[in-house]
């Protein structure tokens, strides 16, 4: 035989198939590209450069698992469809002669120069495109951009050990296919029918099931933490009722508009609804797939993009003033003499005058909180039993100072502001009664980095004064943590106020610390832009995957079809039929899965919007527009996507 004639033969037979071979080796180079760039961005130097870095750098750890995960799946998900068209060619080769083993050189090669290019120009397309991604991050975290250029040689080494592996893989399939199968079969593959599906109504009520409970959980969970907690069970319970809705509700659907007679005994829905019986065990599972891939692009690039784009809503939540000065009173501090009170705000207000700033709020007060744990009408501040509260306290004359508003309350009296809990107009702290006097909506707020927020109900009073406080801790066996805080709103830039933090701690003495808006804002930046970067990159590795697998199932149903629709034109069938049966069938299969995705997307709204609001993003107003507009993109690529190879399966079927 002669040289090179099987790498030949392996050439010609990818340029003779190249309608499925180009999208798979597309595919395969891409998932190179993104998992080279998502190990570079987690690994490299000009990330870890930049301040906020490390959350990016940790997003993009996290998203490597998901990106490997799905390569793995993806790839060997799309091989199938390409071995299936090749059973029959590679069955004929067998009957002209080609023993097994020949066959399976072929396929190696073959194999191997997909793997090969793909890796190859997926390395070399990710290292080039590594600087621009650099700059892209930068810009959504809003950093200073790094010089230089690297290359991620981790990110290289990983990619040559995962794709390799995932290549012999698919290898190892593809030749035990082809080793267990009979010439005579492989050479009929693609005629062998799929029996028709009986009912199965073990799966049907199993998928109803799951997928009420998944949508119940959604709707019913009311609380943000067990939201997070229950938020995967919800996702399995609905993926796996997804692929039995798709299996078995849909042959059941099917069986029933063939029982309708006025329906069914139409040229166009004769022939889909008879065909779609017969190969809805296949049809069903890959429905299933463009479905929940969908919904994953849906729900993913939504929820981050509501978190990036409403950040600054949540920095207004947990900073509302632009620097909170804090002093610990607990006498527990080591960091050296403390000044006073009124000696740290004049210091504070001498170091606001030398960096050239003015105070557009200047506000002080005692801050005064606990834990209590509320059960019946009592706070109990030193067992562990009933509502976990934190409790925060104000005198009278304090309260009346912020707010210009004058208030004298008895000892046993208080206002109260309420946040999770609702109290009686009489209750106790421990053995101390307290009567409410009135409820106020204008305590105090003060700057915390806490991003991640509890479900801990919070009651804030305004007591009478000191001699209240001092009972108060009386009770408290841990006792009460004090701090004296001043709070300002500054002039000028957020880069002024922000060089203007560290020169406000000038000469203030021990136990003094700062919590900036400005500052924190740099690092919230990097977190939620890290997030939002992480979100748009599995949303498109998710999309392109969506259209990969739609393309490759019109061209798997278009062959199908084509015998099928010769037939039905010779015994009578017009063009104008055939055409719109076949833009009917196209209709079922495109936007089945579409119409579910969305359905799935408004169940998970009422739980994201839970989840959301732990990330102090509580305008649920926000994330609606945001899936709204997530929605009608996504719907515009679908519809694209649906152009492109739809022409493709009527080019097979004409």
């Amino acid at each position: 035989m002669r040289k090179f004639f099987y790498s030949r033969l392996a050439l010609q037979n990818i340029r003779k198939n190249g309608k499925f071979y180009f999208p798979y080796l597309l595919a395969f180079l891409g998932c190179v590209c993104g998992m080279y760039l998502i190990l570079s961005l987690s690994t490299g130097d000009g990330i870890a450069n930049l301040r906020g870095g490390e959350y990016v750098a940790g997003f993009m750890t996290f998203g490597t698992g998901i990106v490997g995960l799905f390569a793995a799946i993806f790839l060997f998900y799309t091989n199938s469809f390409l071995i299936k068209r090749r059973k029959r060619e590679l069955g004929l080769y067998n009957i002209l002669g080609m023993e097994k083993r020949h066959i399976a050189k072929v396929l190696f090669l073959e194999s191997f120069f997909i793997a090969f290019a793909g890796i190859v120009i997926g390395l070399g397309l990710g290292v080039a495109l590594d600087k621009l991604m650099i700059l892209l991050v930068s810009a959504i975290i809003q950093s200073d951009v790094p010089f230089g250029f690297s290359i991620s040689w981790t990110g290289i080494l990983t990619c040559l050990l995962l794709f390799g592996a995932i290549w012999i893989c698919t290898l190892v399939y593809n030749l035990a296919r082809i080793q267990l199968s009979k010439p005579v079969e492989l050479l009929r593959s693609e005629n062998v029918g799929e029996r028709e599906p009986k009912t199965r109504w073990l799966v049907t009520i199993f998928g109803i099931l799951c997928l009420g409970t998944g949508y119940a959980m959604a709707v019913l969970i009311t609380d943000p933490i067990a939201s997070m907690a229950l938020y995967f069970v919800a996702v399995i319970l609905v993926v796996i009722g997804t692929y039995c809705l798709f299996i078995g509700v849909s042959v059941f659907v099917l069986k029933a508009l063939r029982k309708w007679k006025r329906f069914y005994y139409k040229p166009n829905h004769f022939i889909n609804v008879s065909g779609m019986i017969y190969r809805m065990k296949q049809n069903g599972v890959g429905l299933a797939n463009i479905c929940i891939l969908s919904t994953m692009v849906l729900v993913t690039v939504s929820t981050t993009v509501s978190l990036y784009t409403g950040m600054e809503s949540s920095l207004d939540q947990m900073f509302p003033h632009d620097v909170d000065i804090i002093q610990s009173l607990d006498d527990r501090d080591e960091d050296g003499p403390q000044l006073s009170t009124e000696e740290l705000l004049a210091q504070v207000e001498r170091n606001l005058a030398a960096a050239g700033r003015k105070a557009e709020l200047l506000q002080w007060y005692t801050r005064t909180d606990t834990v209590g744990y509320y059960s019946g009408n009592t706070f109990s501040l030193n067992f562990q039993d009933g509502i976990n509260t934190q409790i925060e306290l104000l005198t009278a004359e304090e309260y009346s100072r912020l707010t210009g508003r004058s208030v004298t309350l008895e000892p046993d009296q208080v206002f109260v502001q309420m946040e999770n809990l609702d109290l009686p107009k009489t209750f106790y702290i421990e053995s101390l009664p307290f009567h409410v006097a009135g409820t106020v909506t204008d305590f105090p707020r003060y700057n915390t980095t806490v991003l991640v927020s509890g479900h801990t109900a919070r009651v804030s009073l305004v007591v009478a004064d000191e001699t209240v406080i001092s009972a108060i801790g009386a009770q408290d066996r841990n006792g009460l943590d004090r701090e004296f805080r001043i709070q300002m709103d500054l002039d000028g830039t957020e880069a002024q106020k922000l060089a203007c933090v560290d020169l406000l701690l000038n000469g203030t003495g021990g136990g003094t610390a700062i919590n900036s808006r400005q500052d924190n804002a740099v690092d919230l930046y990097a977190m939620y832009g890290g997030f939002l970067f992480l979100g748009i990159f599995l949303g498109l590795l998710f999309l392109l995957a969506t259209a990969l697998i739609i393309y490759y199932k019109q061209i798997s149903e278009g062959y199908e079809d084509q015998r099928r629709y010769q037939i039905l034109r010779q015994v009578g069938m017009t063009d104008r039929e055939v055409r719109a049966s076949i833009h009917s069938q196209i209709l079922l299969v495109f936007f089945l899965p579409l119409c579910t995705a969305g359905i799935h997307t408004a169940a998970a709204y009422p739980m994201v919007s839970k989840l959301l609001t732990l990330f102090q993003l509580t305008s649920t107003g926000h994330y609606a527009l945001c899936t709204a507009g997530t929605l009608a993109v996504f719907c515009a690529v679908y519809a694209l996507v649906y152009g492109l190879t739809a022409r493709a399966y009527r080019r097979i079927i004409a």
